[in-house]
């Protein structure tokens, strides 16, 4: 006769054991990574209202894009146990969708390009910081949706490019002195290469190999261009890979190697697979796709590849819902690595009820990691970084 509390336990057992099938069914398989733990350094709530988008950082500075909002703060994190908001820029705007940042060489100029439904707040705005207490427009060009925005100084002259849902790429000649941006080359085709949020990315970089420097741009219907930057008046198209639309891009160059990461965009097709692609553009003329890194995700807007950034051999990337994922050389599904808990907030731009890891900077050995669905920006340390 069988024990009874020996079934009971055998029932009890069962029961853990379908409960863990069926949460590994309804989750994306994310490994795990407890060897190196990530510790939390410090966390700032920057908005109680709405969700945080893209970060900035230049020198004690991080500049924090209040997504939801239509708001940048500006972070002191000289103390990244104790990250201050400093300052903000507000200048009343509705219905804000998405933007990027990018500092000037000096830290004295924001620029700021903006995504809204109020078409008279679209565009580029350049803000003086050289306060960051009392941020100021110093200038602000129109545009029809801009959603990335990178900059590169040469040497002598600063440059912003711009990826614009309308215009398509355009590059400007940036002024220091007064903070104006003047119009050299817009490339308009294909209409509408820039859609919505993460359809676009840009990465302007020194190339060792070509002894030049190179832009790579990326949209959601193009995949990745790579573009001769030597004259940024005039562009030249070098090499392109175009198998899916493609959103943030991060490069890595090693040796003769270059590897492109690009992220899989979900503004034209919402059907796409959350993942990230590795490139090969050894040579640009040749393009060749070499892994596929991802995490079982389904197309879903709550399991998206957000931002993301190399360090060292690794690839970190802002996975929404799934926090923050690093992609190693020997590993083609992602390590989850941080995970966060906050309670959300009234974000808006944002899918489900758990938080919504966006973007991902590093800075001085640690990782700043913004969320779009509490409005927390979170500093962390690990020996992964």
């Amino acid at each position: 006769m069988a024990n009874p509390s020996w079934m009971a336990l055998s029932r009890r057992a069962l029961m853990i054991v379908a409960l863990c099938l069926l949460l590994a069914t309804a989750l994306p398989a994310v490994a795990k990574s407890p060897r190196r733990p990530v510790a939390v350094v410090g966390s700032i709530e920057v908005s109680p209202e709405g969700g945080l988008g893209r970060i900035e950082i230049h020198r004690d500075l991080a500049a924090v894009l209040q997504r939801d909002e239509g708001i940048v703060s500006l972070v002191d994190i000289s103390r990244p146990a104790g990250p201050e908001v400093v300052g903000r820029f507000d200048d009343g705007a509705t219905g804000s969708l998405d933007g990027d940042l990018a500092f000037s060489s000096d830290g004295k100029w924001l620029i700021y390009a903006r995504q809204t439904v109020q078409f008279s707040r679209d565009g580029i705005h350049v803000i003086d910081i050289s306060d960051p207490a009392a941020p100021a427009l110093a200038s602000y060009s129109p545009a029809g949706g801009t959603l990335r925005i990178a900059h590169h100084d040469d040497g002598s002259t600063e440059w912003v490019v711009a990826m614009d849902a309308i215009a398509g790429l355009v590059v400007y000649r940036f002024e220091p002195t007064a903070g104006v941006l003047v119009p050299v080359h817009v490339s308009p085709l294909p209409a509408l290469k820039v859609g919505g949020p993460a359809s676009a990315g840009i990465q302007i970089l020194r190339d060792p190999i070509l002894d030049t420097t190179l832009m790579y741009a990326s949209t959601g219907r193009t995949g990745v261009e790579v573009f001769d930057f030597a004259d940024p008046t005039n562009p030249q198209l070098l090499g392109a890979w175009s198998d899916i639309g493609l959103a943030e891009v991060e490069v890595k160059i090693s040796g003769k190697k270059r590897t492109i990461y690009g992220a899989s965009e979900y503004w034209f097709d919402a059907q796409q697979e959350p993942l990230v692609v590795q490139l090969d553009a050894s040579k640009l003329d040749n393009i060749k796709q070499v892994r596929v890194l991802g995490t079982d995700s389904t197309a879903d807007d709550r399991f998206r590849v957000q931002g993301m950034a190399v360090r060292g051999a690794n690839l970190f990337a802002a996975h929404s819902e799934l926090g923050l994922v690093m992609f190693t050389s020997r590993l083609d599904v992602g390590l989850s690595v941080a995970s966060f808990h906050d309670r959300r907030n009234a974000a808006a731009g944002v899918f489900g009820d758990k938080n919504h890891t966006f973007d991902i900077e590093f800075a001085k050995g640690l990782a700043y990691v913004t969320d779009a669905a509490t409005g927390v920006l979170t500093i962390l340390r690990s020996s992964l970084f």
